[in-house]
């Protein structure tokens, strides 16, 4: 059985994938953890993991499934260059399921793994208006996209995510597994804007950081 691994980088979410994890182990799923390197990476819970193996170690032949967990200081990890390397050598592997939660899909995006992609997340509008390269005219206000071998979700669908995850890797889960399921997803749950001053103060200054030390991020693609 080929593995699935969990990619992790500073201040990820593990509640996010929680469900989902939990279930591929007790499920027998051969699970491996990778980051940028071996140095021991905090959660945004405050916990600490320690990655079995960095990026350059993982063989693509050996998993069938890469799993990127939401995260709270996105444009730290976007600025990291290491991420986006290991990202962009998944751009010929249809064959491994790509499964990406909350705003984590800034990081396929920036790869170029959605050009062109439908694609979801807990993205406010702004930072899909200031970001060209996150093609705002194929967000979508769903709970879940799956195009391809590329799934997205919103972070409040976690058990959605995790029970589409596994019905992709072959597995029979009953729909209760995790609770109720939220029946209606309107827009009005999925669209965000920044409302309070520190919401928007963090942007301006995450953004003229990302324009200073990222300024490929801005150019015009193809």
């Amino acid at each position: 059985m080929k593995k699935t691994a969990v990619m992790i980088y500073r201040a990820f979410c593990m509640q996010e994938i929680s469900c989902l994890a939990d279930w591929l182990a007790g499920l027998g799923k051969p699970m491996i953890v990778c980051a940028a390197d071996h140095q021991p990476v905090k959660t945004e819970e405050g916990f600490t993991v320690l990655p079995e193996f960095s990026y350059d170690e993982v063989n693509l032949d050996e998993i069938d499934c890469l799993i990127l967990p939401g995260i709270s200081e996105f444009p730290e990890v976007l600025k990291d260059q290491c991420q986006l390397d290991f990202l962009a050598r998944f751009k010929e592997r249809p064959d491994i399921l790509i499964a990406s939660i909350s705003v984590s899909p800034v990081l396929l995006a920036a790869a170029g793994l959605l050009e062109g992609i439908c694609y979801c997340g807990g993205f406010y509008q702004e930072v899909l208006d200031d970001l060209p390269f996150m093609e705002k005219e194929n967000f979508r206000f769903e709970p879940i996209v799956v195009e391809g071998n590329i799934m997205t979700a919103f972070g409040g669908a976690f058990r959605e995510f995790a029970l589409a995850v596994m019905e992709k890797l072959g597995f029979e889960v009953p729909a209760d597994t995790f609770g109720p399921l939220a029946e209606n997803w309107t827009r009005d749950k999925l669209n965000f804007t920044m409302e309070s001053e520190v919401e928007k103060t963090y942007w301006k200054n995450a953004l003229a950081m990302l324009k200073r030390e990222c300024p490929q991020f801005f150019e015009k693609r193809g």
